[in-house]
């Protein structure tokens, strides 16, 4: 995650100018007009299941997605034209969120912005503060947009959230997720007469990756009738392919991983399917090298380094997806010339989850691993075109399976087990 950040800015003084951008990572906007926590009416403190009060205050909020949900474009365009392209969704939503406010509860907007021309940003950014201006009186507004298309802030991850939650925590407060509730227009809704269908389900997603109750504009303001939506949303989650925990890690597993003698260890599998942190669990420590096209650039020099280290006897592991017959032979012959054994380990994961890997590791990486980028869907489309299942015959003296296995804290894994953002495939 990137580590500059704005500074905290006002909007230039004027009759419809109001709110202050806050500090934040150059791929977020956080805009923030008055302060609910100097509000009486949010000090409420929601009771535990015992009827006692709770040691912390808990604040129950009511999350808004921005466009299409708030506010729509008033000349009737599909995308705004300017700062001033803009009116409420329905006349009634000033009133409801006077009123949600009066009631003690705080109001955040989390929105995806994501066109990348610098005078559209400005635009919008311009445009937040007459909102702002046109919020009832007394009514504190915090406004959350993620800028980037492949990070954690935008939604379904939730970056966002995660900034929020921690602003809140650090007032030692808690946000109120039993009572709080995600209102937006993405949900997934088909096309109906003359009704167009929802630009995608990305804030059902959100809602359902965070933990909050997700209802539609309609629904929460107009009182309308729950609308026919795919519900769970349809997308990946990595439960879907049942317990991968309970199946075998390694295939045979009698045997140990690593030799002592010298030789090439040769990895099949897509990107992100665990390959590199497996060596770095069970061959780095062993004296293994590592050698990646990656990082080295071409095959060629793949294969001088490699013959460069088995030379001064020491062992390698070649850690490509080498995914066809014709990919493995180049070090199928580097051995026989050698004369050196070569073994094959196989990493069994399905190419919808290393998709998901893919996102996963780019937006929530741990610290302690080297940071990823973001793999264009090209490259698991094209891996999955060219595979052919490794054969013992094409001249290995072993062939194992790897199955996934994700290895990271309870709070890592929560957040794995989530929808991500889907680049375009």
């Amino acid at each position: 995650m990137p580590v500059v950040k704005r500074t905290a800015e006002e909007e230039p003084a004027g009759p419809a100018k109001k709110g202050v951008f806050e500090p934040s990572p150059p791929t977020l906007i956080h805009f923030t007009h008055l302060d609910p926590f100097a509000s009486s009416s949010s000090a409420s403190v929601s009771a535990s299941a015992s009827g006692s009060a709770s040691s912390s205050k808990k604040i129950a909020v009511t999350f808004y997605d921005l466009d299409g949900t708030l506010i729509k474009p008033r000349l009737g365009g599909q995308f705004p034209k300017s700062r001033d392209d803009w009116m409420w969704w329905q006349p009634s939503v000033p009133e409801r969120l006077k009123a949600e406010h009066e009631e003690g509860r705080h109001l955040i907007v989390i929105s995806n912005q994501g066109d990348q021309r610098e005078k559209i940003r400005q635009e919008w950014r311009a445009k937040l503060s007459l909102i702002a201006a046109k919020i009832p009186k007394d009514v504190p507004i915090r406004i959350l947009a993620a800028l980037s298309k492949t990070d954690l802030y935008r939604k379904p991850g939730i970056g966002m959230y995660e900034v929020v939650e921690k602003l809140y925590k650090d007032r030692g407060v808690e946000i109120d997720l039993e009572n709080s509730v995600f209102v937006g227009d993405a949900a997934g809704r088909a096309a109906k007469g003359s009704v167009g269908k929802d630009h995608g389900d990305t804030d059902y997603k959100f809602a359902l990756n965070v933990g909050l109750r997700f209802v539609t504009p309609e629904e929460h303001f107009l009182k309308h009738p729950r609308p026919k939506f795919p519900e769970p949303p349809i997308g990946f989650l990595p439960k879907k392919l049942g317990n991968l925990a309970s199946l075998p890690h390694i295939i045979p597993s009698h045997t140990p991983i690593t030799r002592p003698t010298l030789e090439i260890v040769l990895f099949v599998g897509p990107p992100a399917s665990g390959k590199s942190s497996f060596f770095r669990k069970h061959f780095a420590p062993a004296g293994y090298e590592h050698i990646n096209q990656d990082l080295l650039g071409t095959r060629d020099r793949c294969l001088r380094v490699a013959e460069g280290f088995l030379a001064e006897g020491k062992k390698v592991v070649i850690d490509n997806t080498n995914r066809n017959k014709e990919t493995r032979a180049h070090w199928i012959r580097l051995a026989m010339r050698l004369k050196v054994p070569i073994r094959l380990f196989h990493f069994l994961c399905p190419i919808e989850l290393a998709k998901h890997n893919n996102v996963y590791r780019a937006c929530y990486g741990p610290s302690d691993e080297p940071v990823r980028t973001l793999l264009p869907m090209l490259a698991f489309n094209s891996y999955a075109g060219a595979f052919e299942k490794p054969s013992i015959d094409e001249g290995f003296d072993e062939i194992r399976g790897v199955n996934f296995h994700f290895e990271g804290s309870d709070e890592q894994r929560k957040k794995w087990d989530t929808y991500m953002l889907e680049p375009k495939r």
